[in-house]
């Protein structure tokens, strides 16, 4: 099955230069399953577990935090996904097209917060840090008290749990591309993670 961790709703202004971060750090908080018949959910992860999703080991980590074992028997046809509205990144991009009219320079994230929940960015070596973002208010699934966003997606085909079976749990993450550097104007860089691909599989 494939999903998505989250979808992030940063508004977007002027030009701007993607690339891959390291870290790029999420916290996971609950992943659920929805029984196609009953239209129940069933919770099969829960708790706080930070993962550098951009890590080797991010797979490993996360398969454990989602037990196969505990999904109970019956079809399921959605994924519900909950996460901290807090992520941390770490990246850096060469401006080597003068988009930002800054000429050919490279730009870092920085510790310093940036506006509307983003990482302000700096072409000072010695700023470059990790930085954390926050998934705007304003992006439908954000809980603003719990400092959680959920997002519901519908699986690409048809879980099916059979009586007595164990399942083992296969998660691989691509983060390729998922940081955005963009120049809002007003002499202000910034930076912000996108939706990184999740690919889970549950395996008899």
């Amino acid at each position: 099955m494939l999903f998505f961790i989250c979808d992030i709703g940063f508004a977007v202004i002027g030009d701007t230069i993607t690339t891959s971060p390291s870290p790029y750090k999420i916290t996971m908080k609950k992943v659920r399953l929805q029984n196609s018949v009953t239209g129940e959910w069933v919770t099969v992860g829960e708790g706080d577990l930070t993962v550098d999703i951009a890590s080797v080991n991010a797979g490993e980590l996360a398969a454990g935090y989602v037990s196969g074992s505990a999904v109970p028997e019956g079809t399921y046809n959605n994924i519900e996904i909950t996460v901290s509205t807090s992520m941390t990144i770490k990246a850096s991009c060469v401006d080597t097209t003068n988009k930002f009219g800054s000429g050919a320079v490279t730009w870092y994230t920085t510790s310093t917060a940036g506006a509307g929940g983003s990482i302000q960015a700096s072409t000072v070596v010695g700023n470059y840090a990790e930085g954390t973002s926050i998934i705007p208010n304003t992006v439908v699934g954000v809980d603003p008290v719990a400092g959680t966003f959920t997002k519901i997606s519908a699986l690409p085909s048809i879980l099916s749990i059979s009586k007595g079976s164990t399942q083992r749990i296969r998660v691989k993450f691509d983060v390729a591309n998922s940081v955005t550097f963009s120049y809002p104007g007003l002499g202000t860089f910034i930076a912000y993670p996108g939706e990184p691909t999740v690919e889970m599989q549950i395996i008899d």
